[in-house]
């Protein structure tokens, strides 16, 4: 019975590994750890490789799918082009460059809904320092093609306010004189031309700019307004038929009889 118990005990006891010889003593601590725990260690090692390599493979795809975002904005030339860009990369770094063109694009084609609606998308998905202001002053440009004149004037004066010294700015106080000029107020919009004439005297390129705006503003006169009546008086004339003298072509000259 005891010699059975002492054997179940002996059993019982765990197997101590054996001690490779000659190992340096110095070396026994770093040995004892890695019985204890070196597999654990392998595990968490082999799982961080896997995580890196994970992450690594991520930023490559990403940046690789930037760059080609970037190389397809530059080959696109037309309004479809851009908007198969947008499309295909529209999540990416490139989103906002590729949104900004096509809203841009839009509003050369007079497309303003959809260059407002492109700018609003671009301000709403978080643009970056830059691209945020030329986002926003394009809104502005599209609020005033729509003819949404005080709309646009708010964008124009907030923009005018917030980005002091911008190099964007001049171009929101331009905005601010047509609005002012489209709304009648040409006094106004002549004195917002005079002021940035002053700051941007011996620059020729927004010399030139302001002198062709200052020649719009003068030239620009308002559509008199008319009544119904006026204007169904008016199409009635320009349908009614108009009497001219009839006249009758000479007779074609007609030879002699031969003798």
């Amino acid at each position: 019975m005891s010699q059975t118990a002492s054997d179940a005990s002996n059993n019982s006891k765990p197997t101590l590994a054996a001690i490779p010889e000659n190992l340096p003593e110095e070396l026994l601590p770093l040995y004892d750890w890695w019985k204890a725990s070196g597999s654990q260690f392998l595990v968490t090692l082999v799982a961080a490789a896997v995580l890196f390599g994970g992450v690594w493979a991520f930023k490559l795809y990403r940046t690789a799918k930037v760059s080609n975002a970037n190389q397809e904005l530059l080959k696109a030339s037309s309004l479809e082009e851009l908007e198969t860009v947008v499309a295909k990369f529209g999540s990416t770094k490139a989103g906002n460059a590729t949104r900004l063109r096509l809203g841009k694009a839009y509003y050369d084609a007079s497309k303003y809904d959809e260059a407002l609606a492109t700018y609003d998308d671009c301000i709403r998905k978080g643009a970056p320092a830059g691209f945020a202001e030329i986002a926003e002053l394009g809104r502005a440009h599209a609020l005033e093609g729509l003819n949404r004149l005080d709309e646009a004037l708010t964008v124009y004066q907030a923009f005018d306010k917030a980005n002091a010294g911008h190099y964007l700015q001049p171009y929101a106080q331009m905005g601010v004189a047509r609005i002012y000029t489209l709304q009648g107020n040409k006094g106004d919009a002549k004195k917002l031309l005079e002021n940035l004439k002053a700051q941007k005297t011996g620059t020729p390129a927004w010399e030139m700019a302001l002198a062709n705006l200052e020649g719009v503003i003068d030239r620009y006169a308002p559509r008199v307004a008319r009544s119904l009546f006026d204007a169904a008086d008016s199409a009635a004339k320009a349908v009614a038929p108009v009497t001219a003298p009839v006249t009758v072509p000479p007779p074609a000259a007609v030879p002699a009889p031969a003798k």
